[in-house]
């Protein structure tokens, strides 16, 4: 064959709660599946040779039968076309007796291969003249890479990990680790990675090592699409790796400074202006002060918007408060005393007791504002 083609994902976490999404959790987690069925039709479609799976596929090690025969229907898809599936067991569905990766329910088809192994092994296609290498997640804590090399019986070398890449002074401590000096030296010819949920090239050298990133967003961010990497080898030819979007949704989190806009009316326009039903947008708001915001109807105001976005959510962000801002309300009101007790009370603060001052606040001006 003149070269491979590979369809390389991770992070699936079918199943997933979605609890921040409340009522809507259960249509987020419908589309989980119905996106990684995506995932599938791009893997038939292209005429890909293998499926990497980099880690959590489902976001539990003991998924609901009925999860589990959704995943065996879709594998069968591809098994049926003859393209391999590699699965390496992640942090949430990690090896577990009784768990998902511990019967044969997967592995009974002919294309499907899940690691189970502690260390680096290798999976040999014969038909494909490919190694695969990869090791489910242990507790180790270490470059699990360190000393690792594949051999150059097969004429392709593909490594599949759920880990954390060292970057000296921000990651530097997880259960599972792989460093630059590793990668470089690992002689593979692409390192499929997992775990963390965003797009990223941490090739080293010649060896190309890339996060896939989530399918579909899990959790708010900056609003990226869910991707997978489609991934091609030709001899003699660098690595040829491209982001290809399948995701629907998209998650978001923005602060906006609402003095610039003007007042409540300006800013429902603002916000009007960004819908999108396919969109969970966070909005954190800073500058709410002044009279107009005082007896802004920020519930009211919220479901007014609501319907044009997959979830919305408004968050008065005090903990910005500026000395102009707490001079905008005199010092002898309540309302003036009230924000300077507020500013006091979250200097300071971080983490959850932050969040429960900034909520404090918020009920606290609903209240003044004379609203119920």
């Amino acid at each position: 064959m003149a070269g491979l083609r590979l369809l390389h994902t991770a992070d699936v976490h079918l199943g997933a709660a979605f609890g921040f999404l409340g009522r809507r959790g259960r249509e987020q987690r419908d589309q989980l599946k119905a996106t990684f069925s995506r995932v599938i039709d791009l893997a038939i479609t292209s005429q890909v040779d293998a499926l990497l799976v980099a880690g959590d596929l489902f976001d539990s090690a003991y998924p609901q039968p009925a999860l589990v025969g959704e995943v065996m229907y879709q594998l069968q898809r591809l098994d049926s076309e003859g393209i391999w599936t590699l699965i390496a067991p992640g942090t949430h569905d990690r090896l577990q007796p009784g768990g998902v990766y511990e019967s044969d329910e997967l592995t009974k088809l002919a294309h499907v291969h899940v690691f189970r192994d502690r260390e680096m092994t290798a999976r040999s296609i014969s038909g494909l003249d490919l190694d695969v290498y990869g090791m489910a997640v242990d507790r180790e804590g270490k470059d699990v890479l360190s000393g690792f090399r594949a051999g150059d019986a097969a004429r392709w070398r593909v490594g599949i990990l759920h880990a954390s890449f060292i970057l000296p002074g921000k990651v530097e401590r997880d259960e599972m680790l792989v460093s630059a000096e590793s990668v470089a030296g690992s002689n593979l010819h692409y390192l499929a990675l997992g775990h963390w949920h965003t797009q990223g090239d941490y090739s080293r050298n010649n060896t190309p090592a890339f996060y896939s990133g989530s399918p579909e967003p899990l959790d708010i961010g900056s609003g990226e699409e869910g991707r997978v990497l489609m991934v091609e080898l030709e001899e003699g030819s660098p690595a040829r790796v491209k982001p290809i979007s399948v995701g629907r949704r998209r998650m978001s989190r923005l602060e906006l400074d609402v003095s610039g806009i003007g007042g409540p009316t300006e800013l429902y326009a603002y916000l009007r202006r960004m819908a999108d039903r396919d969109l969970v947008l966070e909005v954190r708001l800073k500058g709410i002060w002044g009279d107009d915001w005082a007896v802004c109807d920020w519930d009211r105001l919220e479901d007014e918007l609501a319907p044009l976005f997959f979830q919305l959510h408004l968050v008065i962000s005090p903990a910005g408060i500026t000395a102009q801002d707490v001079d905008t309300y005199p010092e002898r009101t309540v309302m003036g005393r009230f924000v300077r007790i507020a500013r006091e009370e979250m200097e300071g603060k971080e983490g959850e007791e932050l969040l429960v001052a900034e909520e404090a606040f918020r009920l606290g001006l609903t209240h003044l504002a004379g609203r119920p």
